[in-house]
């Protein structure tokens, strides 16, 4: 994947940020490129701050970073593991397209690859709106740019499903903040079932909250008022203080996990029937069973799942 990646930097990013990115992927095949020194990119560091004997750093052409990283051949690996064959079971039980089966393999390798060199080549890639996310990652998965907006057209079932923390309201900086691995999706890859059965029971079983609810990382309200809008974090504000979701918080939550706009007088009767984590297992139940029956999901179906979750 990396070698993907670094065969289209130069269509994702120049300048210093191209740079970094490819100096990142020119460390890590090093071994393969003959590379005997490799080098800390300084790109991020002042001028004035680096002494002044300072050697300057020698630029990366494209071009050529391109035709070198493009002949490379990388081996395949050996044999089926675990996670290849549940992500195969995945596609096949949710009816993945083929953008979101890329997609969540991305992610997942972004998150678990060490060193973090696919994280942070990603990183270095800009992203100043939607749709600079989705034009790099039509690049980046080989695949149309109208199938990857229809992918992320908002309710996005891959973050309902609770398979990529990707944040909708609000265009990610970077694309690495477009791949976005749940911890539920990386336990049910890494995880042997005996069945298919098994996998989408593994899916939808309760899991940790939220980080920023765990008692233990003592979250301050100002810092959930900086990463979320101001309804969303009224939510884990309520949820951290034990009080319960009124009417406007629920409708917040379903906002935040599917990006639909419910009125609040939809959720009053909801109001104090529903903690955020039930909502989450709630509207992610909804978008699995849906997605195995291959049907879309309603705005009348979500809310018929609250409201038996609340029943």
């Amino acid at each position: 994947m990396l070698q993907t990646l670094g065969v289209n930097l130069h269509r994702l990013v120049d300048g210093d940020a191209f740079q970094r990115a490819a100096r990142h992927v020119q460390n890590f095949f090093a071994p393969e490129l003959g590379i005997a020194d490799t080098r800390t990119c300084s790109f991020d560091t002042p001028r004035f701050l680096l002494a002044a004997d300072h050697p300057a750093e020698p630029l990366i052409d494209p071009v050529s970073l391109t035709a070198e990283i493009a002949a490379l051949t990388v081996p395949e690996p050996d044999g089926e593991c675990a996670v290849a064959r549940n992500f195969a079971w995945l596609t096949e039980l949710l009816h993945l397209t083929p953008v979101e089966r890329k997609l969540l393999l991305w992610a997942y390798c972004a998150e678990t690859q060490h060193p973090a060199v696919l994280n942070r080549v990603l990183g270095c890639v800009p992203c100043e709106n939607w749709a600079d996310v989705i034009e790099a990652l039509s690049i980046l998965l080989e695949e149309p740019v109208i199938a990857v907006a229809e992918c992320l057209v908002l309710p996005c079932r891959l973050q309902a499903m609770r398979l990529i923390l990707t944040e909708t309201q609000r265009a990610p900086s970077s694309l690495s903040q477009c791949l976005d691995a749940s911890d539920t999706l990386i336990e049910v890859l890494e995880t042997v079932h005996r069945s298919k059965n098994a996998l989408i029971f593994d899916l939808l079983e309760p899991r940790l909250p939220h980080w920023s609810l765990q008692p233990q990382n003592d979250v301050p309200d100002a810092a959930l008022l900086e990463w979320f809008d101001q309804p969303v974090a009224d939510v884990f504000i309520a949820s951290l203080s034990g009080r319960p979701l009124n009417a406007a918080n629920i409708s917040a939550a379903i906002t935040w996990l599917t990006g639909w706009q419910v009125p609040d007088a939809q959720c009053e009767p909801l109001a104090g029937h529903l903690p955020l984590d039930v909502i989450e297992r709630a509207v992610q139940r909804c978008f699995v069973e849906h997605g195995q029956r291959n049907e879309p999901v309603t705005v009348l179906a979500l809310m018929q799942a609250l409201y038996a979750a609340a029943s």
